[in-house]
């Protein structure tokens, strides 16, 4: 009967101790989740200013010019302008064509990639996609900054981020018919967030067990004592009474 109970008691404090630590465990792991999503966010943000900085850097100088290497496909022949400097062949790039050669190469590397996309296009391939055309007809119907959403394909997690372009002073020596402060298109940002939402799978994965594991090794350690400090000198009282 003590043993019986003994037992018990070991039972109800390990299912306190497993209660309290699987609470702990689900804030923690929310947490983890909340964290990840609001760092992916500011990368996010920060991806979308430093594309808009290099941009207002290239028109408030008026383009950059990069050599034209054989390889390179040059650019619209309304906007393709070139200088010859002995040898060597240097293309104009305006801020428009620099963005789209580093989306490109952006894609190669495959941490995150970006898109400039408008609803008024003067280049298909910026077309915008379901996620973009929304965000675009909100910025023009509502005073948004940045809208940012979480998406899944083929399994696969990502982070959208999009923010609207305005036009500036710079912009009105290629854009016409817009006005400083009018909404020119947009440039979303897209973060792949499969790896590291596998990473912390892995370490809750990880975290599980190690709980699993201390509250066997505390319940062990409770029974242990609870039968060598308490039960074995009940035992030993209850003989002499009855000798």
């Amino acid at each position: 009967m003590k043993l019986s109970l003994s037992y018990k008691l070991v039972l109800g404090c390990s299912l306190i101790l497993l209660g309290s630590l699987s609470i702990t465990f689900y804030i923690i792991n929310e947490r983890q989740q909340q964290l990840i999503i609001r760092q992916a966010e500011n990368e996010a943000r920060a991806v979308f200013q430093q594309i808009v900085i290099m941009r207002r850097w290239i028109a408030d100088h008026g383009g950059v010019f990069v050599e034209q290497l054989p390889w390179v496909q040059e650019g619209p022949p309304q906007q393709a302008q070139s200088v010859r400097s002995e040898a060597r062949r240097y293309a104009r790039k305006t801020p428009a064509m620099v963005t789209k050669e580093l989306v490109s190469y952006a894609r190669e590397k495959g941490l995150y990639w970006f898109h400039i996309t408008s609803l008024q296009l003067t280049n298909p391939e910026n077309a915008p996609d379901a996620f973009e055309r929304t965000a675009l007809q909100r910025f023009k119907q509502e005073s948004l900054h940045e809208i940012i959403a979480m998406e899944s394909h083929d399994g696969a997690s990502f982070l959208r981020y999009i923010s609207p372009l305005y036009v500036e002073d710079a912009c009105l020596s290629c854009h016409e018919g817009y006005s400083i402060g009018d909404i020119r298109g947009a440039i979303s940002v897209t973060l792949p967030l499969s790896k590291v939402f596998a990473e912390a799978a892995a370490n809750r994965t990880t975290m599980f067990i190690a709980m699993i594991i201390q509250v066997a090794f505390l319940s062990s350690v409770l029974l242990f004592f609870l039968r060598r400090l308490v039960l074995a000198p009940m035992n030993q009282l209850s003989a002499s009474i009855h000798l």
